[in-house]
């Protein structure tokens, strides 16, 4: 199998704007863990598909996605994080577990809750939006110095 090679996401602006999503989640939620890359491993067999995979800066990253969409780009990347990082992410703050990238009613991805009947906690990229108020605002300021 070879090895994986970067993404050129200038020419997949589906891929890009799925990552810088996730990357604002991290960013916003595990800010330690820095902005992620998008990496494919090309299948020599035209049979099995190729795998996508969400890399830390470092470049470690954990299993991989074939359908590169956005809620498969949340899911590489919340496996990168669990599985390199030891960590759960992201948490509901309601329920106080780990959520799942899904898809919502209208094809977004979101972030799904299943505990109980299941709720959406928001849509990837939003992640700030669910901060206790306090955090939330410590993150706008910090923004905004680096803006700047």
């Amino acid at each position: 199998m070879p090895d994986p090679r970067p993404v050129d996401l200038a020419n997949c602006p589906d891929l890009e704007a799925a990552l810088e999503a996730v990357n604002r989640d991290l960013a916003a939620t595990l800010p330690e863990a820095g902005p992620m890359r998008l990496m494919c491993t090309p299948s020599d067999d035209e049979d099995i598909p190729d795998q996508f995979h969400a890399a830390l800066p470092d470049g470690r990253w954990h299993d991989g996605v074939t359908h590169p969409a956005a809620p498969g780009i949340a899911e590489a990347a919340q496996e990168t994080v669990q599985a390199v990082l030891w960590q759960v992410w992201p948490v509901c703050p309601e329920h106080r577990t780990g959520v799942h990238a899904d898809t919502g009613a209208d094809e977004r991805a979101v972030w799904w809750c299943r505990i109980g009947e299941g709720h959406e906690l928001c849509e990837v990229g939003e992640l700030a939006q669910t901060l206790p108020g306090k955090q939330r605002r410590a993150l706008r300021r910090k923004e905004r110095r680096g803006k700047g």
